[in-house]
C-alpha cells in the first residue's frame, strides 16, 4: 500500500485565531491583534535563537516555541502599510501575496513593526510643553548656581557683590529682552515705532514681555542669593528640605509667563468657521468597503442576474477570511437555491470566472438548518494548501477532543475519541490510496499513545507493512485475520467483564432529605484507572471479507459497535470503500456512521455517500489530489461534526519517538483474567509470526474475498438502495446481465413502495451505477448494472483483488 509520508515542509498555518481577531483584517486594529499568539508558537520573548543557533534580541517582544526558536515573522503589504499587518510561520517557502493588490508582502524583522508598542509622538510632546521645559530648566540651572555659590563660601564681599548684581542683571534683562523682540517685530511683521495705533500696541506688547524677563531675572538672582544665605548645602535632609522649597517658590513664580503663553496659544488657534458654512466632509472608504463594494457588484451583475448561475440571491455578512473573502447566500421569492448546483462545475466555474479565480478556490456549502441559506468561501490562497505540522498537543481529557484539523476558512476542528459522560465514539475513515489516511491514522494513535488513558489495539491484515513503527507502541498488533479474530474475542470478554464491574460499583449521595444513600453506576468515564480501549483495524474490508472467518469477524466487530460504547471499546475502521458489499453489515455500517466519520478523495462518488451520516456537503470525489503548484494535497477530507467545508489533517511526521517514549498502557488489572491467556501470549504470537519463514506463511494459500453474501434474496431490513444494489450484484453473479423491466424490480424489491423505488433507481442512474435504457419492447424503463457499478460492488471478475 502506498503511503504519504513524503509530504511537503510545513507551511504556515493561522487556523487557531478567529477570522474577527485574525492580524491582517482590514477593520481589524493591528497594535491590538498582534497580541494573538501565532499558531507554532508558544510564548512571547524579546530573546529568540536565530537559525545559526545564536540567542538574538529584538525591540519588542517576538512569538517563540518551545525550544526558543522564532515561530512566526510579521509580513506587510507595501500598499496597505501597518493595516496588513499579519504574523506567517517562519517555515513559509513561498512568499505571500496582499489579498487586497495581490502584491508580494515585505518581510519584516523581529520587532522591526513596533506593533503592540505604545510609540509616543515625542516631537507634539516637546512642542507642546516647550515653555514649561524652559522653565524646569532655568529652576534646575539657578538652583545649581545657588548650590554652586553656596558650596564657594565667599567672603563678605563677595555677598555685596552678589547684591549688587541684582539690579544690574533685572535692568539688563529688560533691556536686552526689549531690545531683542523689538528687532524681531521690526524684520518679520514691519513694526514701525512711530505708528500711532499698531506701533502702540506692539510697543505695549513688548514691553509686558520685557517687564517679565525682568521679573524672572529678579527671582533667579533672589533664589541664588536666598540659596547662599540659607546654607542649603549644610546637611543632606537640609540640603533636600530647602531645594524642594525653593525649587516649589521657583515654579510658583514661572505661573505668571507661563499663563501668559497658555493665552497666547490659544489666541493664535484659528477659529472654526460655521458648521453651516463648512461642506459635508465625506468619509474616505475603508479597503474593507471596497472589497466589499467590489464582491457586491461582480455577484449583482455576473452571478444572481437572470443569467447567471444562481439568479435571484444576494449576499449578507461579507468579510475576510484567510486568502479571500466569505459571505452568506441567501435566496429570495425570485430565486432557487438548489443544493445540487453547489457540486456542478458550471455553477462553480461562473461564480470562479466573476471574481477572476480558479475553480478549486471557489466552495459552496448548504446551510444544514436552513435551505434558503448557503456559505460562499473564494480563496486565492487555502490555508489548506499549507502543511501543518502537529504542534505536540495531545488530547484534552476534559473533552476527549484534540485539535488535527485545519479548516478551509483558516479556523481549526477538533478531532473526538470520547464523549464525557456518554462513552467511546465509534470511527470510520474511507478514502483511495495516496489520499492520506495512513499519516492520519498515525497521528491518531500517536495521540492515544500519548494520552496515557487509552489502550490502543491495531490489526493491520497487510502483515504491519501498512503501519511501520506503529506496531512497536501499542498495546496489542495483529498482522493477520487470524491474530485480529483473537483479539476481537478477547475485546468481548473485556467488554463482558467491564459490563459487571459497572453493575456491581456504587457512589454515595447524599439525597435532599438528608439521607446517604448507595447509588448505581450507569457509566465510568476514562481515566488511567479505565482506560479506554480502541480497536483500530486497518484495510478493514480484507478481514471482514474473509472467506474462513470474515462473518465471525462482522459479527464481533457489529456487537463491539452496539455495546461497547458505555465500557468505553472504541472501534475504528480504516477502508477505502465503505459500501456495504465490503463492510458485510449494515447495522455494524450504521454505528460507525453515528460516530465519527472522516472521508477523504474517494475514487468514485458512491463510496463517501455510502459512509457519510446524511447528505455530504460535498463530492469527495472532487478533492484534489495536489495542489496547482504541484504539491501533494493528501489529508485533504470532509469530517462529520465538523463546519461543512473541506478540512486538511495535521502531519504528524517520524513517530518513532512518539510510539517509543514511556511505558505502554496495558489493560486494568480488573479485566486482566477475563482477557485470559490469549491477551497474556500476545506478545509470543507476534515473534513467533515474525520467525515463521515467508513460504511456510504463503503456504497456507492466499485469502479470497466471498461474495456469497450478494446473492441473497433481495429485500430484507436494508433500505431500498441497498435491495436495489443487492438484486443487480446476484443477477450479475449468477451471470444475467440482461437489462430488467421496473416491474420485476418493483415485485422482487419489497423493501420500498413504488413511488420511493422510483427516486432510488433515479439516484443510482446519476450516479452512474445503472443504466436507464430502452428495452426490447421500444420503452424505457429497462434497468441494468453498469460496468463501473459492478466495479463499485465488487462483483466484476476483472477487479484485481
Amino acid at each position: 500500500m502506498f503511503t504519504t509520508e513524503h509530504r511537503p515542509a510545513p507551511l504556515p498555518n493561522r487556523a487557531e485565531q478567529p477570522a474577527e481577531a485574525r492580524p491582517g483584517g482590514l477593520d481589524v486594529d493591528p497594535t491590538i491583534a498582534r497580541r494573538v499568539l501565532p499558531v507554532g508558537a508558544s510564548h512571547w520573548s524579546r530573546t529568540y535563537y536565530d537559525s545559526q543557533g545564536v540567542q538574538q534580541l529584538a525591540k519588542v517582544s517576538v512569538p517563540v516555541n518551545a525550544a526558543g526558536r522564532i515561530a512566526a515573522y510579521e509580513y506587510e503589504c507595501p500598499t496597505c502599510g501597518p493595516a496588513s499587518l499579519r504574523w506567517m510561520s517562519a517555515n513559509l517557502a513561498v512568499t505571500p501575496y496582499c489579498d487586497l493588490h495581490d502584491v508580494p508582502m515585505r518581510q519584516l524583522k523581529p520587532g522591526e513593526s513596533g506593533a503592540g508598542r505604545v510609540l509616543l509622538p515625542w516631537s507634539d510632546v516637546v512642542r507642546a510643553a516647550d515653555e514649561r521645559i524652559r522653565v524646569g530648566v532655568m529652576v534646575a540651572a539657578v538652583g545649581a548656581a545657588g548650590a554652586a555659590v553656596d558650596v564657594a563660601d565667599m567672603p563678605w564681599w563677595g555677598h555685596v557683590a552678589q547684591l549688587a548684581a541684582i539690579p544690574a542683571a533685572v535692568s539688563g534683562s529688560w533691556w536686552l529682552t526689549r531690545a531683542y523682540l523689538t528687532r524681531r517685530a521690526v524684520r518679520e511683521s514691519g513694526f514701525d515705532p512711530a505708528d500711532e495705533v499698531a506701533g502702540k500696541r506692539q510697543r505695549r506688547k513688548i514691553d509686558r514681555r520685557a517687564r517679565l524677563a525682568a521679573y524672572l531675572s529678579a527671582l533667579g538672582m533672589s533664589w541664588i542669593e536666598i540659596a547662599d544665605l540659607l546654607n542649603i548645602t549644610n546637611g543632606a535632609a537640609r540640603a533636600a528640605a530647602l531645594l524642594a522649597a525653593l525649587a516649589a517658590l521657583g515654579v510658583a513664580g514661572s505661573r505668571p509667563y507661563l499663563n501668559w503663553v497658555d493665552r497666547r496659544r490659544k489666541a493664535d488657534e484659528p477659529t472654526p468657521a460655521a458648521a453651516e458654512d463648512q461642506p459635508p466632509v465625506e468619509a474616505e472608504p475603508t479597503e474593507l468597503d471596497q472589497l466589499i463594494a467590489y464582491v457586491q457588484d461582480r455577484w449583482q451583475t455576473r452571478v444572481s442576474g437572470e443569467k447567471g448561475p444562481l439568479p435571484g440571491t444576494i449576499l449578507e455578512g461579507i468579510r475576510r477570511t484567510y486568502g479571500g473573502w466569505s459571505a452568506i447566500i441567501v435566496a429570495t421569492d425570485e430565486s432557487d437555491l438548489d443544493p445540487e448546483r453547489f457540486d456542478a462545475d458550471k455553477t462553480i466555474g461562473k461564480v470562479a470566472r466573476a471574481y477572476g479565480v480558479g475553480v478549486s478556490m471557489v466552495t459552496i456549502t448548504a446551510d444544514p438548518l436552513d435551505a434558503n441559506r448557503a456559505m460562499i468561501l473564494v480563496q486565492r490562497i487555502s490555508p489548506l494548501s499549507n502543511t501543518r505540522t502537529w504542534d505536540g498537543h495531545g488530547i484534552d481529557l476534559a473533552t476527549g477532543r484534540a485539535s488535527v484539523f485545519t479548516v478551509d476558512d483558516g479556523d481549526r476542528a477538533q478531532h473526538a475519541f470520547w464523549r464525557p459522560g456518554w462513552g467511546a465514539l465509534m470511527e470510520l475513515l474511507a478514502g483511495a490510496t495516496g489520499s492520506g489516511k495512513s499519516e492520519f491514522l498515525n497521528l491518531l494513535l500517536a495521540l492515544e499513545r500519548q494520552s496515557g488513558v487509552c489502550v490502543s489495539w491495531v490489526c493491520d491484515p497487510q502483515m504491519g507493512q501498512s503501519l511501520g513503527d506503529i506496531r512497536d507502541g501499542v498495546d496489542w498488533f495483529a498482522p493477520t485475520v487470524e491474530e485480529f479474530l483473537i483479539m476481537l474475542r478477547v475485546a468481548v470478554q473485556v467488554m463482558l467483564a467491564r459490563n459487571l464491574l459497572i453493575t456491581r460499583m456504587r457512589v454515595s449521595e447524599t439525597r435532599p432529605d438528608g439521607a446517604v444513600v448507595e447509588r448505581r453506576v450507569k457509566y465510568v468515564e476514562v481515566s488511567e484507572d479505565f482506560p479506554l480501549l480502541s480497536i483500530t483495524c486497518d484495510e478493514a474490508h480484507l478481514p471482514m471479507n474473509d472467506p474462513e472467518h470474515g462473518k465471525e469477524i462482522v459479527a464481533l466487530l457489529a456487537l463491539l459497535a452496539k455495546s461497547g460504547r458505555k465500557c468505553n471499546i472504541k472501534l475504528r475502521l480504516i477502508t477505502q470503500s465503505p459500501l456495504l458489499s465490503e463492510l458485510k453489515n449494515s447495522v455494524l455500517r450504521a454505528q460507525l456512521a453515528s460516530g465519527v466519520v472522516t472521508v477523504f478523495r474517494t475514487s468514485d462518488r458512491l463510496s463517501g455517500a455510502a459512509a457519510w451520516p446524511g447528505k455530504m456537503p460535498a463530492d469527495p470525489n472532487t478533492l484534489p489530489a495536489e495542489w496547482p503548484d504541484g504539491s501533494t494535497a493528501a489529508g485533504v477530507c470532509y469530517a462529520s461534526g465538523q463546519k461543512p467545508l473541506r478540512l486538511r489533517t495535521d502531519y504528524v511526521g517520524d513517530v518513532y519517538d512518539l510510539m517509543h517514549d514511556g511505558e505502554t498502557k496495558q489493560l486494568e488489572d480488573a479485566v486482566r483474567a477475563a482477557a485470559g491467556v490469549l491477551y497474556a501470549d500476545r506478545v509470543k504470537r507476534l515473534d513467533a509470526f515474525d520467525a515463521l519463514d515467508p513460504a511456510e506463511l504463503l503456504g497456507q494459500g492466499i485469502p479470497t474475498i466471498d461474495r456469497s453474501a450478494l446473492t441473497g434474496e433481495p429485500g430484507g431490513k436494508e433500505g431500498g438502495r441497498e435491495a436495489v444494489l443487492r438484486l443487480f450484484a446476484g443477477m450479475w453473479e449468477e451471470g444475467d446481465r440482461d437489462p430488467v423491466r421496473f416491474g420485476v424490480i418493483s415485485d422482487r424489491v419489497k423493501a420500498v413502495k413504488t413511488r420511493a423505488l422510483t427516486n432510488v433507481l433515479n439516484k443510482l442512474v446519476a450516479d452512474a451505477i445503472l443504466v436507464n435504457e430502452t428495452g426490447p419492447d421500444g420503452k424505457t424503463g429497462w434497468y441494468s448494472l453498469t460496468e463501473s457499478g459492478a466495479e463499485h460492488l465488487g462483483v466484476n471478475e476483472d477487479v484485481d483483488l
